[in-house]
């Protein structure tokens, strides 16, 4: 059977003002029908821009210069606009990587809805309502007839991707194309969103494009996997022999730099040295000879040929000729990388015999506004103050790195900005350095921010974008002493401090990347030289080696400064990797804390065993049969009662359902908030 889409010697250009860019050079592969292929690589390697010329979406700026793209035997760079209408969401459609910018903020869902299904007029509108709330049911979104009349903000991340996925579901489309579609997911979120793909992709026979830098989701998902570097394919063929018997460095140096494939906790994380090679100019070897540890002449002035493999799939690499004598040194399976900066001892979590806890967090709770006056009172009605977070005990001690976890919207931010002061306190205590946090004025609190920092979820989107690079990161200075430094010294020692090249100083954060942004980030926080920082998702959206990078210099300048880190993050792997101490949040409570590589090796509590047993591997051959946690986080407003866990706990028991568990200590020296730990 012909594959559904055949992409030929694909070439894209996209012109700025710094001359054309080759996002795509001669890329060629095929989508079989009813598969699932992945589309895998560091950001800025075309993985987007490939699924955007095939929807023919490209940007004003960018234009197909060479090559086809065949559907189902049609060529779509010669379609006409109309032509090109009735195939993008009849014939094939996108899940998008952004739901909350994706879907329309000022129109409900049922009317998203019927703008979707306006093409089939022979259906009522009954009809059309009747066929989306079938499709709601399908993706699991509970009541659809009440929630079809809502809108995008008043759904969780977690539904409004599912809504995302029935939308682009409607026309029953040939090929569904998703970009990222569980980015901003936390595991259990993700881990519902892969098996709902697998599915549905089963279920309807439909073909589908995933592009990820997840390597763990594509080994989860996909039957074959295309790896492109630089706007270039260098390996594709089958997921199973890509994944065990990676023949091209790139596709070894990807797999490497996952955090998941780490099963011993190690003080640095491997990663690719080098960045990617500007795409304006013209490169007339092999596009990764910059980056590779096995270059070698050749690599610098001749481009690769595909070597097909014995296993079923091509890599473009010159060490796969059969003249080439290096190909017999080349490794046949993938081996856990060594350190990078040397095999120091870990002692992360040395500082936790200190007596003086720098922070010291007792029975907080945190309330926001709810629905007040008669409205509260009335059958159903949400109460005046709704408790986000409750009776939050915890210590943080100098020199030591603490990791928060927990689903999206369990309270993880909020506790970090309580710390801060950015969200006050209801009751209970917050001390720095023994001095009492809660009961301060902003006047009174202002000194002590000088010793506090955050670094902010979205490294561009928190930055000013008015603002010079340069400007950013001496602003802390400006703000806290504004005389007696020398601006310009002050801002290349931050940026030699993060390794931030000089000549970006000068630049703005939307001409910076998203490692590049993360290290202003990191030098803005630093700029004061503090003693905390919080850090919230500080690897969120980045590729597994740019996250490397990025936890090896946050770890490198803990040594140097005697840092002390709050990490708060849904990425497993990267807390265990960067943590020495773990805290488990589940609705605005501990119910988990301890040492954090025990914690991993034997979770006590049901909700954390679940969180580690969902993580995704980037191993095909070890793919989950079973989501880890069904449902979603409940809503504070209205809280279970006994456990808050029980409802979507397996081990749950009639005392669960009824008795809210007080918080223990384990013999390890973990405190739990469990009736029936899981271990003891």
């Amino acid at each position: 059977m012909a594959p559904l889409l055949q992409i030929r010697n694909l070439d894209v250009v996209f012109d700025t003002d710094r001359g054309p860019v080759r996002a795509l050079r001669d890329v060629s592969f095929d989508v079989p029908r009813g598969k699932i292929v992945g589309v895998v690589g560091e950001s800025g390697s075309g993985k987007s821009t490939v699924i955007w010329s095939v929807a023919r979406l490209l940007s004003g700026n960018g234009r197909i210069v060479d090559g086809t793209i065949l559907f189902d035997g049609r060529d779509l760079c010669d379609l006409a606009e109309p032509a090109l209408r009735d195939f993008r969401g009849r014939q094939a459609s996108i899940v998008f990587q952004d739901p909350m910018t994706s879907q329309i903020p000022v129109k409900s869902y049922r009317q998203q809805i019927l703008d979707i299904l306006y093409r089939n007029r022979e259906q009522s509108r009954s009809q059309k309502i009747g066929h989306a709330l079938a499709m709601m049911r399908r993706v699991g979104i509970p009541d659809p007839e009440q929630r079809i009349d809502q809108f995008p903000h008043q759904f969780s991340g977690g539904m409004r991707q599912r809504m995302g996925i029935a939308m682009a579901l409607l026309m029953k489309p040939q090929l569904l194309m998703a970009d990222e579609p569980t980015t901003a997911l936390d595991v259990t979120m993700e881990a519902q969103i892969i098996h709902l793909l697998r599915s549905l992709q089963a279920e309807m026979r439909i073909t589908i494009i995933l592009v990820s830098h997840n390597l763990g989701l594509v080994a989860e998902l996909c039957d074959e996997v295309v790896v492109m570097y630089a706007g270039e394919v260098v390996e594709r063929g089958p997921i199973g022999a890509v994944y065990a018997r990676p023949a091209h460095p790139y596709t070894q140096a990807l797999i490497k730099s996952d955090p998941a494939r780490l099963t011993e906790r190690g003080r640095y994380l491997p990663t690719i040295p080098g960045d990617l090679p500007d795409l304006r100019l013209t490169h007339a070897g092999c596009i990764f000879a910059g980056r590779c540890p096995k270059a070698f002449d050749r690599c610098h002035h001749e481009k690769p040929a595909a070597h097909a493999l014995a296993d079923g799939h091509d890599a473009r690499c010159h060490l796969l000729d059969p003249e080439q004598a290096a190909a017999r040194a080349l490794p046949a399976s993938v081996t856990a990388p060594s350190p990078q900066h040397g095999a120091m001892p870990d002692n992360s979590g040395t500082q936790v015999s200190e007596p003086d806890a720098l922070i010291r967090v007792r029975d907080l709770r945190v309330s926001f506004p709810g629905r007040g006056g008669l409205a509260s009172l009335l059958p159903g009605g949400q109460p005046a103050t709704i408790d986000v977070l409750v009776d939050v005990n915890l210590d943080l001690r100098p020199g030591e790195t603490l990791g928060l976890v927990g689903e999206s919207g369990s309270g993880k931010t909020t506790l970090g900005r309580c710390i801060l002061g950015l969200v006050p306190a209801s009751s209970g205590s917050i001390t720095f350095r023994g001095r009492e946090l809660t009961r301060l004025s902003e006047r009174e609190f202002r000194p002590l921010r000088e010793n506090m920092a955050m670094m902010f979820q979205d490294p561009v989107g928190s930055l000013s974008p008015r603002q010079s690079v340069r400007a950013l990161m001496v602003e802390p200075l400006d703000v806290h002493r504004p005389k007696g430094f020398d601006r310009d010294a002050a801002a290349l020692k931050l940026a030699d401090m993060v390794n931030l090249p000089r000549e970006l100083l000068s630049r703005y954060p939307h001409q910076l990347s998203g490692g590049q942004a993360r290290r202003v980030g990191v030098a803005r926080a630093l700029a004061l030289e503090p003693d905390l920082i919080i850090a919230d998702e500080p690897t969120a959206g980045l590729d597994v080696s740019i996250q490397g990078e990025v936890l090896n210099l946050m770890r490198d300048l803990q040594i140097a400064h005697n840092l002390t880190y709050l990490i708060i993050s849904h990425n497993l792997p990267v807390v265990r990797h960067i943590s020495g101490r773990l805290a488990i949040i589940y609705l605005g409570r501990i119910v988990e804390q301890g040492d954090c590589e025990t914690i991993f090796r034997r979770p006590a509590h049901p909700y954390t065993e679940a969180l580690v047993n969902g993580i995704p591997q980037p191993d095909p051959e070890h793919r989950r049969t079973l989501i880890s946690i069904e449902g979603e986080v409940p809503s504070v407003a209205v809280r279970p009662r006994g456990c808050e866990f029980h409802a979507r706990c397996r081990y749950a028991q009639p005392r669960c359902r009824e008795e809210p568990p007080a918080e223990t200590i384990l013999s390890d020296g973990r405190t739990i908030c469990c009736h029936f730990p899981l271990t003891d």
